[in-house]
């Protein structure tokens, strides 16, 4: 029985999970934690040799599991965007792996956002204007560690880190050389211009390369595996929970609630927001996934229950705020706890309730805080329907759990919802990526099996139309608090 790893690095943990490579099933998998630090306010780092040495133990348990199972095809990478990582020449740690949530370099990203010079990165590259882009933390480094920036041998991120510990060399994928801002989405190579303004030249970045790029494993590798293995490169963990949702096709989208949020859609061209308020990223060579991230997901919520509900249960507040009208009886919520990126892409925002009345029970807020993050999510995809014309949502994260946030999200969206069987939607498409770039599968249509759905929601139309109402009013409100 061959099978095949999908191995998924990100940003709290590392999974790697075997597939049968026929039918998709899952044969097992295991998970390594590891921790952010943030020595000042603002920072967040993360041990680049901590995230490796879990990433071999995964993937030495899962084929430890599997080795009498059948052939082991290869493992194919999914990894987390945005972060930066100084290497110097004996590839050794300068600085920690700077990862997307860090925020030191807003004022430069503010000030970047707002210049011609800024417009122009964005069109080239894709990668909106923000804190979380590997060009703004270059140009804080340039700026605040001139020692560092100028005897840095490479600037990596976790993946590269990962395949050049492996073996020796430094490679990135389009996907994730498309998320630094750095990279021609149109021309699929290193950006001439945005180097320029950096100071920068291309041999401190790694080799780009296509997705399916395969790298062999040596002799005595630190996995533990034969020597040839096959390593595929694979692409980022945001266009490959596409590919592993399903949303892979025009007029599909898929919708993620973890900790973080995100609202992506499927396209066979490079698009350019001309307010820049979206991202487009290579998912291949033939592909783009165009959307938005949010930073207030279900963190949100876990505040409102910490805040509000310490002692009770999930399921129990769920079921009080569905008792609750649509609309929240006039309590509006702008989820903007932690900043946030799309649309609004403002490290300084904060959100807040509005129309706050007597009448207000604790259902209430319950009720507009899970209506104020997908509202908000709904403003992001409402940009990305006016590209196309959506008639499926694929629906994937730990807020599928819950019936009620997900019917919400149908009524909101006006859209049918489906929901995902797995929430390892990362591995799963990087799998799917890795039997195409090993000939085993030529298109990614011949594995649906890696993509079932299971329960589907209808949206209520006249749901739909309250909130559509409500939408505007936030979407007004959401520009107020920007202006503060």
């Amino acid at each position: 029985m061959p099978y095949i790893i999908g191995c998924d690095i990100g940003t709290t943990n590392v999974k790697s999970v075997a597939f049968d490579s026929v039918s998709g099933a899952i044969l097992t998998s295991h998970s390594e934690g590891y921790e952010m630090q943030h020595p000042q306010p603002d920072w967040s780092e993360q041990d680049a040799d901590e995230i490796y040495e879990a990433t071999c133990k995964t993937i030495k348990i899962v084929t430890d599991f599997c080795k009498n199972k059948g052939e082991l095809l290869g493992i194919s990478f999914s990894a987390a965007m945005h972060g930066v990582l100084a290497l110097d020449k004996a590839g050794k740690q300068l600085t920690n792996l700077i990862i997307w949530a860090d925020n030191r370099s807003s004022d430069i990203a503010i000030k970047l956002r707002s210049s011609q010079i800024g417009k122009k990165i964005y069109d080239h590259n894709g990668t909106p204007i923000h804190a979380m882009t590997p060009v703004c933390k270059l140009m804080w480094l340039k700026q605040n560690e001139p020692e560092i920036y100028k005897s840095t041998s490479r600037f990596v991120g976790i993946k590269e880190y990962v395949v050049f510990r492996l073996t020796g060399k430094f490679v990135v994928d389009y996907s994730i050389a498309s998320a630094t801002g750095m990279f021609n989405i149109r021309e699929l190579k290193w950006d001439a211009y945005t180097l320029k303004k950096l100071g920068l030249k291309s041999e401190k970045l790694s080799d780009a390369v296509s997705p399916y790029h395969i790298e062999k494993l040596p002799a005595n590798n630190p996995a533990g595996l034969p020597e040839g293995t096959s390593l595929i490169m694979g692409a980022s963990d945001g266009c490959l929970a596409n590919l592993g949702s399903g949303a892979i096709r025009t007029g599909s989208m898929a919708v993620t609630i973890g900790t973080s949020a995100a609202v992506r859609i499927c396209s066979d061209k490079p698009y350019s927001d001309p307010l820049m308020q979206t991202f487009c990223y290579v998912l291949d060579e033939k592909t783009y996934i165009v959307g938005g991230p949010s930073n207030n997901g279900a963190v949100i919520f876990e505040w409102l229950m910490n805040t509000f509900f310490p002692k009770e249960e999930y399921d129990t507040v769920f079921k009080e705020a569905s008792k609750i009208k649509p609309g929240s009886d006039g309590l509006i919520f702008y989820p903007y706890l932690l900043g946030e990126r799309a649309p609004l892409w403002s490290s300084t925002v904060r959100g807040g309730f509005s129309g706050l009345d007597i009448q207000h029970t604790r259902p209430h807020f319950a009720r507009a805080v899970m209506e104020g993050i997908l509202l908000n999510l709904y403003s992001i995809g409402k940009i990305l329907m006016e590209m196309q014309n959506i008639d499926t949502i694929y629906a994937n994260g730990g807020f599928a759990r819950s019936p009620v946030w997900v019917q919400m999200l149908s009524d909101i969206f006006g859209k049918k919802v489906m929901l995902n069987e797995t929430v390892e939607t990362g591995a799963v498409g990087a799998a799917m990526m890795g039997l195409k770039a090993l000939g085993v599968n030529k298109e990614f249509s011949e594995l649906t099996a890696f993509t079932t759905v299971g329960q589907e929601f209808d949206a209520k139309a006249s749901v739909h139309k309250e909130y559509h109402a409500l939408s505007e009013k936030f979407i007004k409100g959401a520009q107020l608090m920007m202006a503060q």
